[in-house]
């Protein structure tokens, strides 16, 4: 993008993501009282209209500043839509789904949202690399294209959105979801007081922030080993899909295992852990640099790491009830977000490099698995929904 655009290097690149993970941290308490008030079907329409409106502002224009500007204005946009989008799998699957099915629905979604990421990880197929063949014109005209195509889908999105997206069920599929819960401030309240929430919450932020913060500038970690454009476009795609599937599969182990959580939680992040620290020691050079290498690694990183996504939201959502779902999700993924920020903000320090990235993950991995071997684990849904058994 510096080649052909003035004005974008990485800090660009950084605060484009930032974006998102900012305007989440400040609209999500919003966000959340929109949905206890208007519903779910309101918020996903609204949140779907700023994702097209974002969308078609990126394509008014290809001249510099305007078109800076415009891309930081659709940053913003989809950064408050992303408050519902990444806070509603779980609550919808609790809405939806009954208690032996709740976390492979939420999981499933996830890997939906995860799965929608691999198109930017396909953008090299479309955008040509700077060359003396190809000029700073056909690049834009290449930018132009994938920018409508964005725009066409969001736009598809917003019209399915509109045609068909029900409020709730016919009926409630378990006991818990059909109880009264917390209004807005007392249910704010509560999660704030509540110090086994407060504590896995610290645990999900740490686990999952610096994370999603790497797989966004993953590109600056391959290219010191080697691996350009085309290549870390492959590990990113391989990493994405990876990471959309395991969620599903260990959300079913879950549904039909009830009892583990705790340790496939701490089993997950070691592992995950492990990988980072094997990509920390190939970035190093500690170890030769491979292919396969640098595949598992960052695959096996990304792949255990999401799949802790659906089991924190189910223990925090019992930890919090009767708190609504989609409050206690909404401040995790804040939290998360913050981890997020956080990590992308080192970036703006003057040299700072890219070797820091990958200690970072390995230690805050580990420290996330700390305040899981403190926390009372409730099944506080499961005893309601299934009284004779309990």
């Amino acid at each position: 993008m510096n080649k052909s655009f003035t004005g974008w290097g990485q800090s660009t690149v950084a605060i484009m993501a930032n974006w998102g993970t900012i305007m989440f941290v400040v609209f999500v308490f919003p966000m959340c009282w929109a949905i206890q008030r208007y519903g779910l079907r309101a918020g996903v329409l609204s949140c779907t209209a700023l994702v097209f409106i974002g969308s078609a502002l990126r394509c008014i224009t290809l001249d510099t500043p305007t078109f800076t500007i415009m891309c930081h204005l659709c940053a913003i946009l989809l950064g408050i839509s992303s408050t519902l989008i990444l806070s509603a799998p779980i609550p919808v699957a609790a809405e939806w789904f009954p208690l032996h099915e709740r976390t492979t629905a939420g999981a499933v979604m996830i890997g939906f949202c995860m799965m929608g990421c691999v198109g930017s990880y396909l953008e090299p197929l479309l955008v040509r690399q700077p060359g003396p063949h190809v000029s700073n014109h056909d690049i834009q005209e290449d930018v132009l294209l994938l920018l409508y195509i964005g725009m066409g889908v969001s736009g598809v999105l917003l019209l399915a959105v509109m045609v068909y997206f029900p409020a709730k069920p016919p009926t409630p599929p378990s006991v818990s979801i059909s109880t009264e819960r917390h209004k807005f401030i007392p249910g704010v309240v509560s999660l704030f007081k509540n110090k086994q929430f407060t504590a896995l919450t610290i645990a999900y932020g740490f686990a999952i922030g610096p994370a999603v913060g790497w797989l966004t500038v993953l590109d600056f970690s391959l290219l010191p080993l080697g691996f350009h454009q085309k290549d870390a476009m492959w590990i990113g795609v391989t990493s994405v899909i990876a990471a959309s599937v395991l969620p599903v599969i260990v959300g079913r182990i879950n549904d039909l295992m009830h009892g583990h959580i705790r340790l496939l939680l701490c089993v997950l992040l070691a592992a995950s852990a492990g990988c980072y620290y094997w990509f920390h020691l190939l970035s190093y050079e500690i170890l030769p640099v491979t292919t396969w290498q640098v595949y598992m690694s960052v695959v096996g990183g990304n792949a255990f790491n999401a799949a802790t996504f659906p089991l924190f939201f189910e223990v925090g959502i019992d930890l919090a009830y009767p708190v609504p779902e989609i409050l206690s999700a909404g401040v995790m993924t804040a939290v998360d977000n913050i981890g997020t920020v956080m990590f992308l903000l080192v970036f703006f320090i003057p040299n700072v490099g890219y070797l820091w990235m990958t200690y970072t993950l390995v230690l805050s991995t580990f420290l996330a698995i700390v305040p899981l071997l403190f926390i009372t684990f409730d099944d506080t849904r499961l005893i309601i929904d299934t009284p004779g058994e309990s």
